[in-house]
């Protein structure tokens, strides 16, 4: 085991000894190969953010046997285990140490294999249940922090998703972009004035030139956030990218400029467009 968690102050330091802890313990479950952290790989502080740990097995193991590793932490903590899995987040259980959420997460590495290829291969490109994108699991995987990984099932997968595949690429673009095209709900919106309608629709269109820009610099898109921290380092992009899209979300917040942020909107599209390749 190897684990990567730099220490801030006295507190983080009594947290790390903690984390630590329910780190090694989970890796002693039957059945559990690898386990990562998402984000830094350092440990916030309290209320900063919580701590989403993914753990894969070879066969979750069940609710008590999880409970009782938890219980066997010298430590007085809130848990919440969970039987049902999520769809999108297998079976989830939260910690509550202090002020520090942490989300285990649970998989069994086989369906995770068949759903990273199924992304890679182009053929879950569309956002799923209104939030949820499918190219952010590889996003996930690829930059995760490894705590334990017994049979190097999250090295193997790290160096699988360090290749954008030219299928996924190809295929993201078509879709992206013939969905960037379709400007009929902007359009009204516009000519409506309609403030609200507006930034649905941009909202909407937003997500599709992201997902393009992203493909565009090889990126596994991995959500919403921090967008402009990766805009801010992608060679691939519309001069002026960033303060143009702050611009047109802030134009298009009042009746008198929507027009001039609609007009914005569409030479950044068009800017995005000669980018891709002939």
């Amino acid at each position: 085991m190897y684990i990567d968690i730099y220490v801030y102050n006295d507190i983080i330091n009594v947290m790390k000894n903690i984390f630590v802890d329910l780190m090694k313990l989970i890796s002693k479950m039957d059945g559990v190969k690898s386990i990562g952290k998402t984000g830094l790989p350092t440990l916030p502080l309290s209320n900063e953010s919580d701590v989403d740990i993914f753990i894969f097995c070879d066969k979750v193991p069940f609710v008590d046997t999880r409970q009782k590793f938890y219980n066997s932490i010298n430590y007085d903590m809130n848990i919440q285990t969970h039987e049902i899995e999520n769809k999108h987040w297998g079976i989830i259980d939260f910690l509550y140490i202090n002020d520090l959420e942490i989300c285990l997460m649970y998989y069994t590495i086989n369906k995770v294999e068949l759903e990273i290829d199924d992304i890679l291969n182009g053929n879950r490109i569309k956002k799923e249940e209104g939030y949820f994108y499918p190219i952010g699991r590889c996003a996930t995987l690829k930059n995760i922090n490894i705590i334990y990984d017994k049979d190097k099932f999250l090295e193997k997968m790290k160096e699988k998703l360090s290749v954008y595949p030219k299928n996924l690429f190809e295929k993201n673009i078509k879709f992206h972009l013939s969905r960037l095209n379709d400007t009929e709900d902007l359009d009204r919106a516009v000519k409506m004035q309609d403030i609200l309608f507006y930034h649905f629709a941009l909202d909407i269109s937003l997500d599709h030139f992201l997902q393009i820009l992203f493909s565009l610099n090889y990126c596994y898109f991995p959500s919403r956030k921090r967008s402009i921290q990766f805009i801010n380092d992608f060679n691939s992009k519309p001069e002026n990218c960033v303060n143009d899209l702050l611009e047109i979300i802030e134009l298009g917040g009042n009746k008198n400029t929507i027009n001039k942020s609609y007009e914005r909107w569409k030479e950044l599209c068009n800017e995005t467009r000669k980018l891709l390749p002939k």
